[in-house]
């Protein structure tokens, strides 16, 4: 395709972000050029539970971005030929505080979300035998998720993108100034464009150390594991302190009264910022966190105590025989503070930040960049 009359676009980062929005100035009509510092995607995008989850988003924009991001996933993934599973999730209810939340978020969320149910103890360890038959009462399904391999779909999608659309990727080639119009690479060459996208998350701070500084955000630090190889096939899987975790959860009635009540009883999850997510890849391995510490700056140290908390946890509402963790490894995210669900901003002329969505940019990435994209050029 012929790329000399096309405007041009240049996106900075190679993550699910920075595909988006390439993927959405092309199809625009765009050329765009895409620059990731290093050799391949090695950021936030790959450190993930490759989970699309639209039943943690609130209803109205975001639950409609999450809706949106999970069509183009799937239409993506099938063109690519990348591997995805519709998966559904399934959250386990253990006590009956959570039962009578279930209830209560299915009694307000129902007429207005695809495959959402509540089953109960024999239908929940009916659909997921690894429940801990003990503790289960009860569980939320949701109809609407899939699971890509993240590590995987987010280093090929580039390939594809190149192939099929007028987008260049520039790997292992850094941008260390951006200018109205214009960008200059580590190589000292510069490239022009009509509109720049910057989409590096909390590297940022590295073109525009002011903006960052001034931005109302924080990072998040998380530690994460990755089982060995186990027999059984499970749904996508999140537990009862997920209700402290999404905004599409906030105020049930017994909201308040939870939330209470996790403090007493698992009151270092609840320091750590620990509830139980688990997907599981096509090799049968379990992905398996997470844990959110809040601040600018965070130590490179994995403490193994948090680690032990998650899989405390996991111990309570699951029962996986023959369970080895192979691989554990932490992540960082760039999060709002202010309660806004994007930072989209003009920073300079023709030069804008797409950032934001805390950790959910694989549920809303794709949808966050073609609603900011049409705003923005129509």
């Amino acid at each position: 395709m012929k790329t000399s009359l096309r405007p041009k676009a240049i996106v900075v980062g190679a993550g699910i972000m920075g595909l988006a929005y390439a993927k959405t100035l092309a199809e625009r009509g765009y050329s765009v050029d895409v620059f990731e510092k290093s050799e391949k995607a090695s950021g936030s995008s790959i450190r993930n539970f490759g989970m699309v989850w639209p039943v943690g988003q609130p209803i109205g924009k975001l639950y409609n971005r999450a809706i949106k991001s999970r069509e183009i996933w799937i239409e993506l993934c099938k063109a690519a030929n990348i591997w995805h599973k519709k998966t559904g999730s399934i959250q386990l209810l253990s006590n009956p505080l959570e039962l009578e939340l279930g209830k209560e978020f299915i009694e307000r969320e129902s007429f207005n979300r695809e495959g959402l149910q509540l089953l109960d103890k024999k239908q929940t360890l009916s659909t997921l035998p690894l429940a801990n038959k003990k503790n289960t009462l009860g569980a939320i399904f949701s109809g609407t998720e899939i699971i890509v391999e993240a590590r995987e779909a987010i280093r090929r999608i580039p390939d594809y993108l190149s192939e099929t659309q007028t987008i260049r990727f520039h790997f292992g080639c850094a941008v260390i100034e951006v200018m109205p119009n214009k960008i200059r690479t580590a190589t000292n060459k510069t490239y022009e464009a009509e509109i720049i996208v910057i989409c590096n998350g909390y590297e940022l701070n590295t073109l525009y150390p002011s903006v960052f500084k001034a931005a109302p955000i924080t990072i998040s630090h998380l530690q994460m594991l990755r089982s060995e190889r186990i027999s059984a096939m499970i749904p996508a899987i999140c537990a009862g302190l997920s209700f402290l975790h999404y905004k599409s959860y906030e105020k049930l009635p017994s909201s308040a009264i939870y939330e209470h009540w996790v403090k007493e009883n698992y009151p270092k999850q609840h320091y750590h910022g620990i509830h139980l997510l688990i997907s599981q890849n096509y090799q049968n391995q379990l992905t398996i966190g997470d844990s959110h510490d809040y601040g600018i700056h965070h130590d490179p140290f994995q403490l193994e105590s948090v680690d032990d908390l998650i899989l405390d946890y996991l111990n309570d509402v699951l029962e996986i025989p023959d369970f080895k963790i192979a691989q554990r490894w932490t992540g960082q995210y760039l999060k709002l503070k202010n309660g806004d669900s994007e930072w989209f901003q003009e920073i300079e002329q023709n030069v804008w930040v797409a950032n934001g969505p805390g950790g959910a940019g694989m549920t809303l990435s794709f949808g966050m960049a073609e609603d900011t994209i049409n705003q923005l050029i129509g």
